[in-house]
């Protein structure tokens, strides 16, 4: 889904509205490993991710751990950071060459100030977020390798011709070696 689509027909707001947030967004581009934010710093954007694949990881004794992908049409932040202006427990990443509709914090602020009808956009990002986080967590602790591939799948249906089997593998926490064995059993073919 585009951005135009979301705002408009998704959130309900006005095609003004769109306008508005297209004015004070900045659009980045960024190539095939380019760093959207790096562990360690704060977060000070919440961005739609208009063409593209990125993945958020943690970094922890020299192992990384993929904890989300972002593809075409997904808001992408590190959302707590962004919220406490804590540093970052992790890195956002491209994974292929990508762009990106960045909103600063403080135009985010500046669009709340502006008009109560923002605050539908804020919503509809923070149930977003937490949707995704709930089910990732709950795939986690109680569905197999095997549950929480065919969720992948479903999830991102063609997350397979945009990122290496490494950083799936990564993200269900496996294995490179059983999501072979998973793949061999031929799920969502």
């Amino acid at each position: 889904m585009d951005i135009k689509k979301l705002i408009i027909e998704e959130i309900g707001l006005s095609n003004s509205s769109y306008e508005r947030l297209i004015e004070i967004t900045e659009r980045l581009s960024l190539k095939k490993r380019d760093f959207l934010l790096q562990q360690g710093k704060v977060c000070t954007f919440i961005g739609f991710v208009e063409k593209g694949t990125l993945r958020s990881y943690i970094e922890k004794d020299g192992e990384e751990y993929t904890s989300d992908f972002y593809t075409d049409g997904s808001f992408i932040t590190s959302y707590r950071s962004f919220l406490t202006k804590d540093p970052s427990v992790g890195s956002i990443q491209a994974l292929e060459d990508s762009l990106i509709l960045n909103l600063s914090k403080s135009n985010y602020e500046l669009l709340l100030q502006e008009s109560n009808e923002w605050y539908k956009l804020g919503k509809y990002i923070v149930d977003t977020l937490f949707i995704r986080k709930c089910r990732k967590e709950s795939s986690l602790l109680m569905d197999s390798a095997l549950d929480r591939y065919k969720l992948l799948l479903q999830t991102f249906p063609h997350i397979e011709q945009h990122v290496s089997q490494y950083h799936i593998a990564s993200y269900l926490g496996i294995k490179p070696e059983s999501l072979s064995r998973l793949k061999s059993l031929n799920i969502g073919q």
